[in-house]
């Protein structure tokens, strides 16, 4: 069992690494161009964890999710873009209306 200094300690060396990469990117924020290349790469890499990351959790989900069918997690993903570019882009309506079909299709079983 991992003892409660060591949960400590990783605690701190976590928030100590998460702050001195922040502190990098403000200081090198003012030499930075951003219309760079560099941008674009890291925006393109940022995007495909993030896709990657939402495809698994809809195709192969863990835990709970693992008890709702894949029509349901494709069906509400897919309204979810639909009603985002359809409500101006307003991602509180368009999360909030596909969470509420994906409800009602698992609580009914369609």
């Amino acid at each position: 069992m991992v003892s409660d200094e060591k949960i400590f300690l990783a605690i701190i060396l976590s928030a100590i690494a998460t702050f001195f990469c922040r502190s990098l990117g403000v200081i090198f924020s003012t030499k930075l161009n951003e219309d760079s290349w560099i941008f674009d790469w890291i925006k393109c890499i940022s995007i495909g964890i993030i896709v990657a990351v939402i495809s698994k959790i809809i195709f192969f989900p863990e835990g709970i999710l693992k008890g709702t069918s894949n029509i349901s997690r494709v069906l509400s993903t897919f309204s979810l873009i639909i009603i985002y570019y359809l409500i101006k882009k307003n991602i509180l309506i368009s999360v909030s209306l596909s969470t509420a079909l994906f409800t009602f299709i698992n609580y009914y079983n369609i």
